[in-house]
């Protein structure tokens, strides 16, 4: 099986992160844009996972009302081995239908097609979320790799399957 990396990137125009920057200098630990401005400057360590998704999940509602803070705060929910990865899954998801027209929104399809096949083992869920990459936006630069994974998904599919068959022949 195919195992690419979920990959955490800056979802912010410069302008905002600048903003967001001054307003961090004067935020303390115990909130959500501070672990949101960690993300964005590619500094979260790794035991820092589940502190920031307990604080984006206790903000939600911050959480819910940007295209960039679902994509960042569902990237590090579902980076991280807690409670919290499912909500990492339904941030995305919320970017794609709250915002379907924002540039992340294809970018949230894709991971979480890779999140599905890679890490829950759900190649046909995975399969659907490629499907639906493809299908909203055939014009979207990710298309070519949508339709690479999906090609190998069903390929690793038939090959288990024909494995399968051929071990049953034998025994």
């Amino acid at each position: 099986m195919l195992w690419l990396p979920l990959v955490v990137m800056s979802c912010q125009s410069p302008a905002v992160q600048a903003d967001l920057v001054e307003e961090t200098s004067q935020m303390s630990p115990d909130s959500a844009l501070y672990y949101l401005d960690l993300v964005d400057k590619s500094v979260l360590e790794a035991n820092q996972y589940t502190l920031a998704a307990g604080h984006f999940v206790a903000h939600d509602s911050l959480i819910k009302t940007q295209p960039e803070y679902l994509m960042k705060a569902g990237l590090t929910c579902m980076n991280q081995e807690g409670e919290f990865r499912l909500h990492g899954v339904n941030y995305l998801i919320l970017l794609t239908n709250k915002f379907p027209q924002h540039e992340y929104a294809p970018q949230a399809l894709l991971q979480l097609a890779l999140f599905f096949d890679n890490v829950l083992n759900d190649s046909d869920r995975a399969s659907e979320f490629l499907r639906a990459l493809v299908a909203r936006y055939p014009e979207h630069e990710q298309v070519a790799d949508a339709k690479a994974l999906l090609n190998l998904i069903s390929v690793s599919e038939s090959g288990e399957i024909e494995e399968v068959r051929n071990w049953l022949n034998k025994n």
